[in-house]
């Protein structure tokens, strides 16, 4: 098994284009719904699975106001558009990949600091591990 850094991703995409060089951080994370199961009159509560995904994501990135290229003008012209598009991300042996929505982009500024650039994407449709 492998362990893995941060700066070990070698590829990060939102909409095919490549999003890795600004990115900062990415916090990815696919969670399951459960659905209560208990029979009334047990001591015990039970579960069964239920629906997966409908997560957010968050991706901090470094602003880049590069015409239309640039990581502000992608993901403002995503959010605009409000279709879905592909996120994907990597490490050269692993691929994560599923359908999300920009749903909130931000940049906030701090004086003194370097302009950085806030996504979130709600994630819709499946998810692939390959």
């Amino acid at each position: 098994m492998a362990r893995l850094h941060g700066k070990d991703v070698t590829s990060l995409t939102v909409d095919a284009v490549s999003m890795l060089a600004d990115t900062v951080a990415l916090n990815w994370q696919h969670s399951v719904q459960t659905h209560d199961t208990t029979t009334m009159g047990d001591d015990d509560m039970e579960s069964t699975a239920g629906l997966r995904g409908g997560d957010e994501i968050t991706h901090e990135l470094f602003y880049n106001n590069t015409n239309t290229t640039g990581s502000y003008a992608k993901l403002t012209a995503l959010l605009a558009a409000g279709t879905a598009v592909t996120l994907s991300f990597g490490d050269g042996t692993r691929t994560t990949s599923c359908s999300v929505i920009v749903t909130q982009v931000g940049t906030p500024i701090t004086v003194g600091d370097m302009v950085k650039l806030n996504a979130t994407y709600k994630m819709t449709g499946a998810v692939t591990y390959s």
